[in-house]
């Protein structure tokens, strides 16, 4: 409670600051810094600190990130500050989060003879992972798949992480169920231990294949007109 109080008072204190022209020197700011210097030592002192409902913030910056508060645009030097870095993450976050194709590697050790014959059923997964992978972008408004898959999602407006918990699950339900895909290969539970394995290792191959060979990286950019996914499982 005393940590809410001292928050709401701090809180209010940024808000008039912006909107008076004599800004921390407002007498409503100064009031504001005399409370929350009773506030902090609250816990030792065990002075209740009550914040007079004049000096409470009717409104608050945007780069307050209050979701359920009305909130303004500033354009003093932190909310300008604001406006710049919101601007640079929606024009060059996508662009700085991608790979060029030269400095994406691909390993040929990962070839494996006999992979060619599960390339058809591996590209038709990916389309399909890419379909549900964009989908959940759009969905959730995330701008990168790296910030999907690691689940560190940068918004900077609306409510911040209100669906982090939403998005890590359904990442992970379309994870798994293409993990459960690559781990089925039809009817071979009549085969030795090593034709089993041979026949994982030539799936697991073509998979790797469609999703980094230059060629396939190049024919799914140009059918599917969307930045590269490598999150194939």
């Amino acid at each position: 409670m005393l940590n809410d109080n001292l928050g709401r008072i701090s809180n209010a204190h940024v808000a008039h600051a912006d909107r008076s022209d004599d800004g921390a020197m407002d007498p409503k700011c100064i009031k504001l810094a005399e409370l929350a210097a009773i506030a902090v030592d609250s816990a030792m002192t065990g002075e209740v600190v009550i914040m007079p409902s004049f000096l409470q913030a009717k409104e608050y910056l945007d780069f307050m990130l209050k979701e359920d508060d009305m909130t303004y645009r500033s354009e003093k030097i932190l909310g300008r500050l604001f406006q710049s870095i919101i601007g640079a993450y929606d024009l060059d976050f996508v662009a700085q989060g991608t790979c060029a194709s030269n400095e994406i590697p691909y390993d040929t050790d990962l070839e494996v003879f006999g992979a060619s014959s599960f390339i058809e059923d591996a590209w038709q997964s990916k389309c399909s992972y890419e379909a549900q992978l964009n989908a959940l972008l759009n969905q959730y408004g995330v701008h990168t798949e790296a910030e999907l898959v690691t689940g560190e999602v940068w918004l900077f407006t609306g409510k911040k992480f209100k669906y982090e918990e939403r998005l890590h699950y359904a990442y992970s339900q379309l994870h798994k169920e293409f993990r459960i895909i690559i781990e089925s290969i039809g009817d071979i539970g009549l085969f030795s231990d090593d034709k089993k394995n041979l026949a994982y290792e030539m799936k697991a191959s073509a998979w790797y294949q469609i999703t980094y060979h230059p060629k396939w990286r190049k024919t799914m950019e140009l059918s599917e007109k969307m930045p590269e996914r490598l999150s194939f499982p």
